[in-house]
């Protein structure tokens, strides 16, 4: 299985590193539209929709990524982060609360709040002047953290971060995790010149980016919440040894509007 993950993730990782690099806006938008609305195919199994309403479903959330594009992205991604404040609630009290989140018209709407404003984040990071350094940042942020977090917890790892929803996760490797992230952060911010990492403004960018790998963690436990509670391992099969693309973006789909609401706010520079 690890092999199969290891090779899978060697084709997935090029292919979404060359797309931030050579597509326009245009093309970058559709590539992700697309990615976001399959993972909104899988979505509907979270929601237990089967048959045509898992297509009639996707078809919903197409037709939102296309009403995105006429409203304030910074109303999107603000909407986005009151959920992911909400969604830390109910994966602390795991299971206590499903009788709010569990009925599917609920887990439908909130399929809307993680995927949407996913698509929006990115799409903003890319209309930027620095996109290609912001979304690679992003992305650096959140692989790193996750393969820092699975050597820390296997090397440390004795108290479980949230047995009742991913019992796999430690704090060991949470910690590990975020260590790795700032120094990514840091790395990445000298490579590329700014910010001035001894200013106010250099610990503002470092702390954001922590703040991004925190709720990276976050929307993995989520998700994870979301299967537990259908009985399901993964979203689909997509993806060999990875599951469906909903397992892939779990994080990104949490991280991303966090970190594009921060650069949209803020001047990190």
């Amino acid at each position: 299985m690890l092999k199969q993950r290891i090779l899978t993730a060697l084709v997935i990782a090029p292919i979404a590193i060359a797309c931030v690099f050579f597509l326009d806006v245009p093309g970058f938008s559709l590539f992700v539209g697309t990615i976001i609305v399959v993972s909104a195919w899988e979505w509907a199994n979270l929601a237990d929709f089967s048959g045509l309403k898992r297509y009639g479903y996707a078809g919903f959330i197409a037709l939102l990524l296309g009403m995105a594009w006429f409203m304030p992205p910074v109303w999107v991604l603000g909407l986005a982060l009151m959920w992911w404040l909400i969604a830390l609630v109910f994966v602390v009290q795991f299971p206590g609360l499903s009788t709010i989140w569990g009925a599917q018209p609920t887990r439908l709407l909130i399929g809307a709040l993680v995927l949407v404003p996913g698509f929006v984040s990115l799409v903003q990071l890319k209309l930027k002047a620095d996109s290609n350094f912001l979304i690679l940042l992003l992305f650096f942020l959140i692989w790193g953290a996750d393969i820092a977090a699975y050597f820390s917890g296997r090397a440390f790892g004795k108290h479980k971060l949230a047995p009742r929803v991913s019992p796999g996760k430690s704090w060991a490797g949470f910690w590990g995790g975020m260590v790795t992230a700032v120094v990514i952060a840091a790395m990445m911010a000298l490579w590329i010149g700014k910010p001035d990492l001894t200013t106010s403004r250099g610990a503002i960018f470092l702390g954001a980016c922590l703040a991004v790998a925190v709720v990276s963690v976050l929307g993995d436990l989520t998700i994870s919440m979301f299967k537990r509670h259908r009985g399901i391992k993964d979203s689909s099969n997509l993806l060999p040894g990875h599951g469906g693309f909903l397992d892939r973006l779990d994080s990104l789909l949490a991280a991303g509007p966090v970190f594009a609401l921060f650069i949209l706010m803020f001047d990190w520079q």
